[in-house]
C-alpha cells in the first residue's frame, strides 16, 4: 500500500510539475473556472462528483459512486490538475487520490484522467491495485 501511494503522489507532482510549464508560456486569459459539479449516469455506475480549485488550475476533487448491483458507495477524494488552456473546445486535466467503500473501507489509490466540452464530461479512473477494474464516468458538468 505505502509503494502505491507513493506512486500515486509521484504521478501527480510529474503531471503538474509538467503543466505548470503549460501554464506558464500561456498567454490566453480563458481560464478554467472555480468549481465544477458532475452528474454521471451514463455509464455505470451512477456518480456526483466536486471540483474546488484550491490554486491556479489546481483542484481537490471528491465524489460519490453508487453501485447498485452489491449495494455500496464508494468515496474518491484526491486532487487535479487542469491544463489553464482550452485545445479547441476541450480542457483536460489529469490527477489522482484514494477510493474508500462504505462497506469495506480503504481499497486503493487510483489516477484519473479527463476532459470537459461544454455542459459535457468524461472521466477515466485507474486503479493503482491488480485486479481492479478502470471506471468510466460520461454525464453533465456545471461550471460555478
Amino acid at each position: 500500500m505505502k509503494k502505491a501511494v507513493m506512486i500515486t503522489s509521484f504521478v501527480s507532482l510529474l503531471i503538474m510539475g509538467i503543466c505548470i510549464d503549460v501554464a506558464l508560456a500561456s498567454s490566453k486569459k480563458n481560464q478554467p473556472s472555480d468549481n465544477y459539479l458532475t452528474f454521471s449516469f451514463v455509464i455505470h455506475p451512477v456518480s456526483v462528483g466536486y471540483k474546488r480549485q484550491v490554486a491556479r488550475s489546481f483542484y481537490f476533487t471528491g465524489n460519490v459512486d453508487y453501485v447498485g448491483s452489491n449495494g455500496d458507495l464508494y468515496f474518491q477524494g484526491g486532487a487535479a490538475y487542469m491544463i489553464p488552456r482550452k485545445f479547441w473546445i476541450f480542457w483536460f486535466y489529469g490527477g489522482g487520490g484514494w477510493q474508500f467503500s462504505r462497506n469495506h473501507g480503504y481499497q486503493f489509490p487510483y489516477m484519473t484522467l479527463g476532459t470537459r466540452v461544454w455542459i459535457l464530461s468524461w472521466e477515466v479512473v485507474y486503479p493503482l491495485q491488480r485486479g481492479e477494474e478502470t471506471g468510466y464516468r460520461f454525464g453533465f458538468s456545471i461550471a460555478f
